[in-house]
C-alpha cells in the first residue's frame, strides 16, 4: 500500500528529499531570547544577567534593550538601571489572554488524550454546587453509566472533588465541606479536618488526586489541576476507567500523560509553575 496518499500535503522538492526547515529572521529569534528572559525573571535583571541568560554578550543584549525601550516593550530603571518588560509586553500580553478560550484549548487537551488513550475523561469547573462536569469525551469502557453534562462531583470522596479542595480557598469550599461531613456523619465515615489537610498535601506532592468509586461506584479516576496566568485552577480534568482497569494495575503511566497535558493546557494558558495556596 502507498504511503503517499497519508502523507501531509506540502511542497517537497522534485528530487524527493527531505525538506529544508524553513529560514527565519536569526536577529528576531535572538530578540525574543531577550525578551523572554524578562518575562520569566521575578524582578528586574541587570544588563550581564540579561545577556548571560539569553546566551548573548551584554553589548549585545543592550543593544537589543535599547531598540526595545523606544516601543516600550522593556524598560529601564532609572535608579538601579535594571530591566524589565515594559507596558506594550503588558498590553500585549492581556491582548493574547482575552483571546485564549480556558475551554477551548482544555477541551482539545482532553480530546487528544483520551482518544490516545481509549479512556473517557473529564473536565470540571467550579460551580455554584461544586465541581461541575462540562466536557466529556466517552470511550466504549463508559458505556452504561449516567455521568453525563452537568454532573456534580462531592469535594470530599471524588478525585475531580478533592483537587478542586486542594487548590481553592476554605471560603470557597468551607460549606459543601460541612455539609457532605454531615451526611457522612450520619453514615458514621466522617473525614476530619487532619484527614482532609492530609489528603490536600498528598494531592500538591504527587500533582493529582487518585480515587476508586468515582461518582459511579464501578469506576475509578485520576483527576489534575489547570492552572491559569496568575496560578488559579480553572479546571480539573479527570480520567475515568472500570476499577478492574485501574488501582488493580499499573497506572503510573495515565498518571503521566495525565500532568503532561494538564501542564501543557496550563501553559498555554499563562501558567508559570507557581500556584496560589488554598487557604489564600
Amino acid at each position: 500500500m502507498s504511503t503517499e496518499k497519508n502523507r501531509p500535503a506540502s511542497k517537497t522538492p522534485a528530487s524527493g528529499a527531505a525538506p529544508r526547515a524553513r529560514k527565519g529572521i536569526q536577529s528576531v529569534e535572538v530578540g525574543v531570547r531577550v525578551v523572554d528572559v524578562l518575562a520569566k525573571a521575578t524582578e528586574p535583571l541587570p544588563l550581564s544577567e540579561v545577556g548571560r541568560l539569553a546566551g548573548i554578550s551584554a553589548s549585545q543584549a543592550h543593544r537589543y534593550l535599547t531598540s526595545f525601550g523606544k516601543s516600550d516593550l522593556i524598560y529601564q530603571d532609572a535608579a538601579t538601571g535594571r530591566y524589565g518588560l515594559g507596558p506594550q509586553a503588558l498590553r500585549w500580553g492581556i491582548s493574547a489572554m482575552s483571546k485564549t478560550d480556558v475551554f477551548e484549548v482544555s477541551s482539545q487537551g482532553l480530546t487528544e488524550l483520551c482518544e490516545r488513550l481509549d479512556l473517557t475523561g473529564i473536565f470540571c469547573v467550579w460551580g455554584d454546587r461544586g465541581p461541575t462536569c462540562v466536557r466529556l469525551k466517552r470511550s466504549k469502557l463508559m458505556l452504561g453509566t449516567d455521568l453525563g453534562l452537568g454532573s456534580i462531583f462531592p469535594v470530599l470522596t471524588s478525585a475531580t472533588g478533592r483537587v478542586f479542595l486542594t487548590h481553592l480557598p476554605k471560603s470557597m469550599t468551607g460549606e459543601l465541606v460541612r455539609l457532605e461531613n454531615a451526611t457522612m456523619r450520619r453514615q458514621g465515615r466522617e473525614i476530619d479536618p487532619k484527614q482532609i489537610k492530609a489528603i490536600c498535601a498528598d494531592i500538591r506532592r504527587a500533582g493529582l488526586a487518585q480515587e476508586q468509586g468515582h461518582y459511579v461506584n464501578s469506576v475509578s479516576a485520576l483527576a489534575a489541576p489547570v492552572f491559569d496566568y496568575q496560578g488559579d485552577i480553572v479546571v480539573v480534568m479527570t480520567l475515568l476507567f472500570r476499577r478492574e482497569l485501574g488501582m488493580a494495575t499499573n497506572h503510573q503511566p495515565l498518571a503521566e500523560a495525565l500532568l503532561a497535558t494538564t501542564s501543557a493546557v496550563s501553559e498555554a494558558l499563562g501558567w508559570r509553575g507557581e500556584t496560589r495556596s488554598s487557604d489564600d
